[in-house]
């Protein structure tokens, strides 16, 4: 079976509604998926109606938690991310997981003004370009959730 096909198959869609509710699927956790995982997220997204500018924001935070995941979640038992697309009361919900050996994100050095080192840039665009960013530790791994409002409320939950 091709990989698109398996991908194809993998995708679950509970509402009947133009935008899907709910999408899965898995990649191989190697910088050739990087483009097909901003791709598949990209299109989800555009079913729920975020404008262009939200679009790139979603696609470069799915890049920036990709990236990671390729460089720090490596797994020789799973080789594979593991992606969940939620959309669910007007936000979605991107849920990225790998098997590698887990990390605490409060360990991570922000960058600083003028820094050049590379730890920690990732996660900050992540944080600055969703309305919500929040690290799940699996047994093994590591799941990244994040959430981007259709319209921004007051008070995220």
């Amino acid at each position: 079976m091709d990989t698109i096909r398996a991908l194809e198959l993998t995708k679950t869609i509970i509402s009947p509604s133009s935008a899907p509710a709910l999408e899965t699927f898995d990649v191989p956790n190697n910088a050739k998926s990087s483009s097909k995982l901003r791709a598949r997220v990209r299109a989800f997204a555009q079913e729920m109606e975020f404008t262009d500018d939200q679009l790139d924001e979603i696609c470069i935070a799915v890049g920036e938690a990709g990236t990671n995941t390729i460089k720090h979640g490596q797994s020789q038992t799973n080789p594979n991310i593991h992606v969940q697309l939620e959309n669910r009361d007007s936000k979605l919900i991107i849920r990225i997981s790998d098997s590698g050996p887990g990390f605490d994100p409060e360990t991570v050095c922000p960058p600083c003004d003028g820094d050049l080192c590379e730890c920690g840039r990732g996660i900050l665009c992540m944080r600055l370009l969703m309305d919500e960013v929040a690290f799940h530790q699996l047994n093994p791994g590591t799941c990244v959730e994040m959430k981007k409002y259709l319209t921004k409320p007051k008070n995220p939950s």
